[in-house]
């Protein structure tokens, strides 16, 4: 039994592999794919502003209407429907159809987020672990780096007298959502005893008979805002204030982002601290010192060493809160957790751009200031939660 289901596991996250490396090849590119189409940087912003909206209204709707047993019937229909709208997108290349091209990447934003939502409650159906939690955010994150690193290397090069362009990186893209889609629907996976959708008011019953529950959203929100105020504009930051080319820039990103993948790993596996607060120290309290010694110093080389070292630690030490939580909730509201998990992060996020924009041409001491103020705010909350978190394992 355990056996089958590590192979069901396996499939899955080949699955999260082929469609996370669809992601990489052509997400990066996707503002500059708009562009060549005529868009102008404030309407690129708006599509990418309104596709939140949208992400947001779709993943509640998913949340509330699908149900725990039906998840994978719902991720392979996200799937085909993001195949087509990107289909379409194709052949709208060049065609100066404004605003067909924006309402269809729209929702292909939309779902590709409500998909990645989606793929740990269908995990969480075979088993539940730290580690598979683990391992889940190591294939997602390595398969877009790897997608991002192929066509980084492809693009302007000719192959058969055709140019490696934006929209073939879409057509990439396309092909390997195929692929995980064939992955998933080979892949059979025994329906959930739980049949009926979401009860919103026994859910709202259910968190606030758990409000540490809260608390980890304000982190969760907390946490991605401050690395958004930093690391918001990231081939900017690279390229205008520490005036590395652009493709320096891309590679440097991609390669500290696969040893934090790596890093991430071996410390689930060989260098897991049972104190949580030690962990809890490596992931933010260092951060804090080195936001600091900039401030202080306001030079370019600790900037630097600060940015590798928020880079290094992106992927380690999720364990310490995000494992547990979703691991732990009653499976019935698993997938709210996880769509509550990325909406509050897109939160953050948003908010993080918009101060990074706010000091982004000021000096490097102006600029780690908003992120060096919320991260004293942020640590004292997480250590906070580090102990209700206890407290709620002893019980």
């Amino acid at each position: 039994m355990k056996r089958l289901k590590d192979n069901k596991c396996f499939f899955v996250l080949l699955f999260l592999a082929l469609f996370g490396f669809s992601i990489g090849v052509f997400d990066n590119y996707r503002e500059l794919w708009l562009d060549y189409n005529g868009l102008s940087t404030q309407e690129i912003s708006h599509v990418i502003s309104v596709s939140y909206i949208v992400t947001v209204l779709l993943l509640f709707f998913f949340t509330i209407k699908v149900s725990a047993d039906k998840i994978k019937k719902g991720i392979l229909f996200s799937l085909a429907i993001k195949i087509i709208i990107e289909s379409f997108l194709i052949f709208l290349n060049n065609s100066k159809m404004i605003f067909w091209l924006k309402f269809l990447m729209f929702f292909d934003i939309a779902f590709t987020q409500l998909i990645v939502a989606s793929v740990y409650p269908l995990m969480m159906s075979l088993t539940k672990d730290d580690i598979l939690y683990t391992k889940k955010n190591f294939v997602e994150s390595l398969s877009s780096k790897l997608g991002f690193l192929l066509v980084s290397y492809l693009i302007g090069r000719s192959f058969f007298n055709k140019v490696f362009n934006y929209n073939t990186c879409l057509l990439l893209a396309i092909i390997f959502s195929f692929l995980a889609f064939s992955v998933l629907i080979l892949t059979k996976i025994s329906q959930n005893t739980l049949k009926e959708n979401l009860n919103i008011k026994e859910a709202i019953k259910y968190f606030n008979n758990n409000k540490c529950i809260y608390l980890y959203f304000i982190h969760n929100m907390m946490g991605s805002m401050i690395w958004s105020s930093v690391w918001g504009l990231p081939l900017l930051i690279l390229t205008a204030k520490l005036n590395f080319s652009s493709n320096i820039a891309s590679y440097l990103i991609l390669g500290i982002g696969i040893i934090s993948n790596f890093l991430a790993m071996l410390i689930v596996k060989k260098l897991r601290f049972k104190n949580d607060h030690i962990n809890v120290f490596f992931k933010y309290g260092m951060r804090i010192i080195l936001y600091f010694l900039v401030l202080i110093t306001n030079n370019l080389v600790v900037f630097f060493i600060m940015i590798v070292y928020l880079l290094l630690t992106d992927c380690p030490y999720e364990f310490i809160f995000s494992g547990y939580f979703i691991n732990n909730v009653s499976e019935k509201y698993s997938l709210l957790l996880t769509v509550l998990k990325y909406c509050t992060a897109l939160i953050g996020n948003s908010v993080g751009v918009f101060l990074c924009g706010m000091v982004f041409n000021w000096s490097l001491r102006i600029y780690v200031m908003p992120a060096f103020v919320l991260a004293i705010i942020h640590y004292v909350l997480v250590k906070n939660l580090v102990d209700q978190r206890k407290t709620l394992v002893k019980n």
